[in-house]
């Protein structure tokens, strides 16, 4: 009767049906589970605080219509109407459902499905004929759906998986902490009129998945779509935020134990706020933004910024706010923050380095971290950490580093090859892949150094460059 079809509302609508009734495939739900789901949906949808929730889904239904406060027999009548039209005495129309191509009951509009047309809109429909056609098991499934999302910044929050499991497991949090609450509003007699609002969907979506992750089922990693919409009044709007496979298998993996520490380190340090502990609302969902969580979505675009940032403790100051953790990030203060480790997976899942570069990589600051070590070379190493992006840099910086190889191939041996600097710095002809490169010889260098105690014998190897530093003799 149910199955996941690809529509967003629909699905998230048929997960949440399927895991109320603690069934793992909605094929094996049935008429006395929907019947049990219609139940649960008319005693909420009927009364605040969860009518207050539907005026930005399904406004002017018979859920939301204040005429309908005082004739509670027009609101029972449309609430069969609408969540009992499965049943199979209902008369079915002589044409197929839009979603499941089985017979439709009804033609929906704008107060039944969310973003579609009203019924006067008939120049916006095919030949003219308003509303869409709709089965009985899709509209349960669209009523279902806000249960199975969250109420996020005055719209609802749904997520939707390329694999129908992560999108029955995300509909299935959802569900949980709604009726947690729905049953809290309920004991305290009625006196919850608005329903809570969470707050920054992005982190939200970051937060859920991350929570999903750690109870995952054995499915494949995959992308995930979350739709921020409102359905209320002239305002109808929807924000998509995408994460595509590349991200969702680097969060899968920095969350297993080889990076966990790592991750939650940097995770821990993002939160908006004087104090390091995430704070929750009330329905246990983060009550801060995460800088973090929010940055994922620019990914791979802002690679750099984002390595140079959380790997590297740069700290971010321009275009941020006063409580924005970024502006106080110090690689000085928080050098154990540095993890090679997690910059390697995300080299290799979020921006698909090959192997090769990336051994190539970790050789090179390898030797540099030695050479350093060694030489007590402060002045490369701030060269590394604090110079400039213009081309003009860049030949210093190839200059620093020849005069290096040149010294220890005087002692010992070159520090390196002329195809590993190749493989480097000149992988590409892009202008920025010297600064990624250099930003990412960095990350191991002060990582290994880190791990040598290093730096506990030089303290200010990694402060910025003074005016001596700039006028003395190389």
């Amino acid at each position: 009767m149910l199955c996941y079809t690809g529509h967003p509302l629909l699905d998230v609508g048929v997960a949440t049906i399927t895991a109320f009734v603690g069934k793992d495939d909605p094929t094996q739900v049935t008429t006395a589970d929907m019947a049990e789901v219609a139940a649960y949906l008319e005693r909420h949808y009927s009364h605040n605080p969860m009518k207050s929730f539907l005026t930005v889904i399904f406004p002017n239904s018979g859920f939301t219509q204040p005429a309908f406060d005082t004739q509670p027999a027009k609101r029972a009548a449309y609430a069969e109407y609408v969540l009992r039209a499965w049943h199979p005495d209902r008369p079915r129309l002589p044409e197929p459902c839009v979603f499941f191509g089985t017979p439709a009951v009804l033609r929906a509009y704008r107060e039944m499905i969310p973003l579609i047309g009203s019924e006067s809109g008939f120049n916006f429909y095919a030949e003219g004929a308003a509303g869409l056609p709709v089965s009985g098991e899709a509209l349960l499934a669209i009523h279902a759906m806000p249960i199975g999302a969250l109420k996020c910044a005055g719209r609802v929050l749904l997520f939707h998986a390329e694999h129908s499991p992560l999108t029955q497991d995300l509909a299935a949090r959802a569900l949980t902490i709604n009726r947690g609450y729905l049953d809290l509003a309920a004991h305290q007699g009625g006196h919850t009129t608005k329903y809570h609002d969470a707050k920054h969907p992005t982190t939200q979506i970051v937060s859920m998945l991350l929570d999903a992750e750690q109870q995952r089922r054995d499915y494949a990693a995959c992308s995930i779509t979350a739709y921020h919409l409102t359905n209320y009044g002239t305002n109808a709007d929807i924000s998509m935020y995408h994460l595509p496979l590349q991200m969702t298998r680097f969060l899968y993996q920095a969350t297993d134990a080889m990076y966990r520490a790592a991750w939650n380190r940097l995770v821990q340090r993002a939160w908006v706020g004087d104090d390091a502990v995430p704070t929750h609302d009330t329905l246990g969902l983060p009550a801060r933004r995460n800088t973090l969580f929010e940055d994922l979505f620019d990914l791979p675009a802002n690679a750099q910024r984002f390595l140079r940032t959380y790997l590297l403790r740069m700290p971010v100051v321009e275009r941020t706010a006063k409580d924005d953790p970024r502006r106080t990030y110090s690689l000085v203060r928080e050098v154990d923050y540095v993890s090679w480790p997690l910059t390697q997976l995300f080299l290799k899942e979020v921006m698909h380095v090959d192997e090769r570069r990336i051994d190539a990589l970790r050789t090179m600051a390898d030797q540099l971290a030695e050479y350093i070590q060694r030489e007590e070379d402060h002045r490369l190493l701030r060269l590394l950490l604090y110079g400039g992006n213009s081309g003009k840099d860049y030949q210093e910086l190839r200059t620093r580093l020849i005069r290096a190889d040149y010294a220890a191939a005087r002692q010992t041996e070159p520090l390196f090859t002329l195809d590993q600097f190749l493989t480097v710095f000149e992988y590409t002809d892009e202008r920025s892949w010297w600064m990624l490169a250099r930003d990412l010889l960095l990350i191991r260098i002060i990582e290994r150094l880190h791990d040598q105690k290093w730096f506990a014998s030089n303290p200010n190897a990694i402060a910025p460059p003074t005016e001596m530093d700039e006028t003395a003799t190389p």
